[in-house]
């Protein structure tokens, strides 16, 4: 049991994925929102509208550093925590990539709001990401 009072038994790897999954889950729930939910709200409207890009930033650097075996080791802490940063960076860089590609498209809309909240959803996964790297550290101390 750490200090925390969690008895956190799953892998690294696991925890990672499963914080990431927590923006997967507000991906789905925005489009089941968008669909069912009708509100002129504007504040409302506009969450609707960058939530997947704050979603798409924040599960994308955790799910994929769940599958970087020198991120989920951690042996080596600050060589994990530059791995992580590139994994994050690049995720955060493919996103903001697909909104300009959107710039050219009939269907889509380039929005430079979804890039603020893609940088949004990366920051709030960095903090997931050091959160539960403290959690590991304590845990390995008790």
């Amino acid at each position: 049991m750490n200090k925390s009072g969690l008895d956190l038994k799953m892998s690294f790897a696991i925890q990672l994925s499963l914080m990431g999954m927590l923006g997967l889950a507000l991906l789905s729930s925005t489009q089941w929102a968008r669909e069912n939910i009708s509100s002129n709200n504007s504040l409302f409207l506009f969450f609707l509208g960058v939530s997947p890009n704050i979603a798409a930033g924040y599960a994308m650097p955790l799910i994929l550093a769940s599958f970087v075996q020198k991120i989920v080791k951690n042996e080596n802490k600050r060589e994990a925590h530059k791995i992580y940063l590139f994994v994050s960076a690049f995720t955060t860089f493919g996103l903001i990539a697909w909104e300009f590609i959107q710039v050219n498209s009939k269907n889509l809309y380039f929005d430079t709001n979804d890039i603020i909240a893609t940088f949004v959803g990366t920051f709030l996964a960095y903090i997931s990401y050091r959160w539960l790297t403290k959690l590991k550290i304590s845990k390995e101390h008790d």
